[in-house]
């Protein structure tokens, strides 16, 4: 049996109200640049990818919708949906960090790899169990909720997330990379809906010159692999508790947006405290 984690009864009112397996993942990450980003909210422009992604997502979303609906779901009416969360995903989310001639590559490749989905053995054949579907659900060994919103849960009740990639994926290391949000995931929809999924998996879109659509499968999680998740879910949460955000120096630090506020550390810590 998993231990239910309690903090010291000092940080109890600092916990917070609830944890997505983003948020926990983007904390042990680097939790200053969590504390940038989700605490103090300081806000950076949109890169390109990101930007990019988000319409994609939301171009694939009118699509599965369209289909658990049983509405028009051909592939023009998925490129103006493409075209739409483009253009207001820009202004209403933006500015977006655009170098020279970046903005319409970036366009059209969107339109190439929406439509490859499209025309992809991959592509959702049949009616969805649910379509972004958000759940908020008590796990045992976590003292907040667990929430996620899944991007697909197929007509099986496989949950499916969906990746924009510049390269082909390494399949081992796309499991591992992403295994706390698909085993959260799994936890969440097997808490709602009493069920096991079959597998959990990625569907990675790779923005290559030719895109193309890559499905990456891991069976379900056992006891153990829920556990290590949940253990590291408990650690982000425990750490956000207790305000332990401090710099993570790695690979990633070259392309961190927030890499001027990172040298001012401890002194913004500082400063907050005070």
């Amino acid at each position: 049996m998993i231990a239910l984690a309690t903090p010291p009864p000092s940080r109890i009112s600092t916990l917070p109200d609830y944890i997505s397996p983003s948020a926990a993942k983007s904390y042990l990450a680097c939790s200053l640049r969590f504390y940038f980003e989700r605490v103090l909210q300081i806000k950076k422009p949109t890169t390109a990818a990101l930007h990019l992604g988000k319409s994609v997502h939301a171009a694939l979303q009118a699509f599965h919708l369209a289909r658990w609906r049983g509405t028009d779901d051909t592939p023009e009416l998925i490129a103006a949906a493409f075209e739409d969360s483009f253009t207001k995903l820009e202004r209403d989310e933006g500015p977006v960090k655009w170098k020279d001639g970046e903005r319409e590559k970036s366009r059209l490749a969107g339109i190439r790899v929406v439509a490859a989905y499209l025309d992809s053995p991959e592509v959702l054949k049949s009616k969805p169990r649910a379509v972004e579907v958000p759940l908020t659900e008590t796990i045992a060994g976590l003292c907040v909720p667990l929430t996620g919103t899944i991007d697909l849960v197929t007509d099986i009740f496989a949950p499916i997330d969906f990746k924009s990639a510049a390269a082909k994926p390494d399949p081992k290391h796309a499991v591992f990379d992403h295994e706390l949000q698909l085993v959260a995931y799994q936890l969440l929809l097997e808490k709602a809906a009493g069920e096991k999924p079959p597998s959990l998996d990625l569907v990675f879109l790779v923005k290559t010159k030719v895109p193309q659509v890559i499905r990456v499968s891991s069976p379900p999680a056992d006891s153990k692999r829920k556990d290590r998740v949940i253990r590291m879910i408990d650690t982000a949460i425990i750490g956000m508790s207790e305000g332990r955000f401090h710099p993570q120096p790695g690979m990633t630090c070259m392309s961190c947006q927030f890499r001027n506020e990172c040298k001012s550390w401890p002194a913004v810590m500082e400063r907050r405290a005070a």
